[in-house]
């Protein structure tokens, strides 16, 4: 398999910027792993914090587990959440796709030096 169609799907399938690490490019490729988990850590945090409202409504209630309405405390608290995680969510996406489209680009320079390369030798 060429360098350019593993570091892409690496990048695409794994995790975004590994494709870079394989191609030894560790800070190009640790850029968009730290943008990535900083965004995936604000989402959990959010649906964390989500979650504890909801069971702060439950307990409020009386404490007793009622699944119909602990999904409509959920339905709720998601529709109702924080306006910047549409924004993180397409910035993780961004981040997906550009590692996957530079690793690939990457990769294909590193499968044009070794075709010349064996050209020469």
């Amino acid at each position: 398999m060429k360098a350019s169609s593993k570091a892409a799907l690496l990048s695409a399938l794994v995790f975004p910027g590994l494709g870079q690490m394989y191609l030894k490019r560790y800070v190009r490729g640790l850029i968009p792993m730290v943008l990535v988990l900083t965004g995936l850590g604000v989402l959990i945090a959010q649906a964390t914090a989500g979650a504890l409202q909801v069971l702060d409504k439950i307990q409020l209630q009386g404490g007793t587990v009622d699944m119909n309405a602990v999904s409509n405390l959920a339905a709720g608290s998601s529709t109702h959440g924080d306006p910047y995680s549409s924004l993180i969510s397409l910035g993780i996406a961004g981040c997906w796709v550009f590692s996957v489209i530079d690793a690939y680009m990457l990769g294909k320079e590193k499968d044009r030096r070794n075709v010349q390369e064996q050209a020469k030798g």
